[in-house]
């Protein structure tokens, strides 16, 4: 998870486990984002600064900027460029693995040689309206020293009933390389990730969708970053600790069903409400509930939002607390553990000439809009981060970001 709706996903802990396991998450919030039938996005420029922060001492700064433009009257292409840096201690540090692969240190000093990465992003897509339908279709392409993602995706939304029901349907293909350079291997991992959704109108004040989604992964799913350290002996009966690398099975077949509401209060102010549940064969399962607040204020110049987002997680079969001898599968991390999160939001949005009280100073135009995202995350897992040693994990992110129109 690369963060894009944040900064590379804020419900990840170090740096590793977020480039190597949820990069599929943050390319689906860029691609299928719903487009309603018969639509195309606005023509716009939008330039985001954006920076995540947590206890684990994990930094990452992440820019880009996204151009929008209708070429006719069906047709509306988009270009976007992204680059983030990440800092983390995990990733500085230097592990002697006694081996059930080949990982060996690169390097006579160890570790990682660049520990604060640069990763580049762009995407291409291009939106189009085929008679009732809205098709869109992206590519994604990722680099960083260590890491190579390419990325295909497709989005359709149809209307029926009126335009009072709409069925979507979503489809990514990803393609990524792993290459850690404290390691003498290179492994690939391939991810097809399917989406459905209906959303129904149900009243003038009530709208709600139904979705699900499937991901199957295959290929190197574990972080080359972690080890598993093990009490043992020696020949002579000396406690020695000996050093492993994390190994977690190669394939995972993740699904998850859940429903989104959107009640209007008043002609300014509306509540929303969510609920997911999710499954996979790492016997994985998690409750998601969510609950926001949208109101408008100074003349539906300023559109405020509070929301909180509640996560509750099992325990993955193979996951072990400690282990006294190798075993086919082993990994500390602690995010395969039982767990249960909480993010607090703040979103504020303010447009139509919107100027600052009392200094009187424009904060936006007829044609340009100001943007702020403040995002407070906490995570509690049943055992300690395997770098950190800490059960607790809180996390910063802060967006802000101007929308042009063109």
């Amino acid at each position: 998870m690369r963060v894009r709706q944040g900064a590379r996903e804020h419900k990840v802990g170090d740096a590793a486990v977020d480039k190597f396991g949820i990069r599929i998450a943050v390319m689906m919030l860029w691609v299928s984002l719903p487009v309603f039938a018969q639509e195309l996005p606005p023509d716009e420029i939008q330039v985001n600064l954006s920076g995540y922060f947590d206890t684990f001492n994990v930094q990452i700064g992440y820019p880009s900027v996204t151009v929008t433009k209708k070429v006719t009257e069906s047709t509306s292409v988009t270009g976007r460029y992204l680059v983030d840096v990440i800092s983390a201690a995990s990733m500085r540090s230097t592990f002697k693995v006694d081996g059930v692969t080949s990982a060996t240190n690169k390097t006579s000093g160890g570790g990682d040689n660049t520990p604060d990465e640069l990763r580049h992003e762009l995407n291409a897509g291009i939106t189009q309206i085929l008679g009732d339908a809205t098709l869109s279709l992206n590519g994604i392409y990722s680099t960083e020293h260590d890491y190579t993602s390419s990325t295909v995706a497709g989005h359709i939304s149809y209307p029926l009933a009126k335009k009072n029901t709409t069925l979507q349907a979503g489809v990514v293909r990803s393609w990524d390389t792993v290459s850690p350079q404290i390691r003498t291997w290179q492994k690939n991992k391939d991810v097809l990730h399917l989406s459905s959704s209906i959303s129904q109108i149900l009243s003038p004040r009530l709208i709600s969708q139904l979705n699900f989604s499937y991901i199957q992964y295959n290929g190197f799913l574990s972080d080359p970053y972690q080890v598993v350290q093990i009490l043992a002996t020696d020949n002579r009966g000396n406690p020695v600790v000996r050093t492993y690398e994390s190994v977690v099975p190669d394939s995972r077949r993740r699904q998850a069903i859940g429903t989104r509401t959107n009640y209007l209060l008043s002609d300014i102010s509306a509540l929303e409400a969510g609920y997911r549940y999710y499954w996979d064969d790492w016997d994985v399962n998690s409750h998601t509930i969510s609950l926001a607040y949208n109101r408008y204020f100074h003349n539906r110049q300023v559109r405020l939002r509070w929301g909180i987002r509640s996560y509750f997680q099992s325990q993955a079969s193979f996951f072990r607390e400690h282990y006294t001898e190798p075993e086919r599968y082993m990994t500390v991390d602690s995010k395969l553990n039982e767990q249960f999160s909480n993010e607090y939001q703040f979103n504020a949005t303010f447009t139509d000439g919107f100027r600052l009280p009392l200094l009187n100073i424009p904060l936006a135009t007829e044609h340009q809009s100001f943007h702020f995202k403040l995002n407070v995350y906490h995570r509690h897992t049943a055992t300690p981060d395997w770098h950190s040693r800490m059960l607790n994990m809180y996390a910063l992110i802060i967006n802000v970001g101007i929308r042009f129109e063109i």
